[in-house]
């Protein structure tokens, strides 16, 4: 009984059952040089990219639509730390990497 206890309690403390959006934060893409970063507020449903803000529109927890150039493009948050976003016409999807927050620049809100 105390094995259930204990692995019951241990799925739902690992984030499986989590019902929460990720945490808002500046991501990089780290494979140009210089890095491109962005900044995501899943939270507001914001996206902040090249000085542009884009509208998010949850499709599910982890899956988010934005229209760029009249096109429809997708964000992917694949873990905590990753997302991947996928234009259509564009032959391979980007991906960014979190920026640890003390190394962050988070843009003023612009409500």
């Amino acid at each position: 009984m105390k094995f259930l206890l204990f692995c019951f309690l241990f799925v739902l403390g690992c984030g499986l059952f989590h019902r929460g959006v990720p945490k808002k934060g500046e991501f990089c893409n780290v494979l140009v040089k210089p890095p491109t970063c962005l900044f995501v507020d899943f939270e507001k449903q914001k996206l902040i990219w090249d000085d542009v803000q884009y509208d998010l529109t949850l499709r599910t927890r982890m899956e988010y639509l934005f229209t760029i150039n009249n096109v429809k493009a997708e964000l992917l948050v694949t873990t905590e730390n990753r997302i991947d976003i996928k234009i259509p016409g564009e032959s391979n999807p980007k991906f960014y990497m979190r920026k640890k927050e003390k190394f962050s620049t988070f843009p003023e809100s612009k409500e």
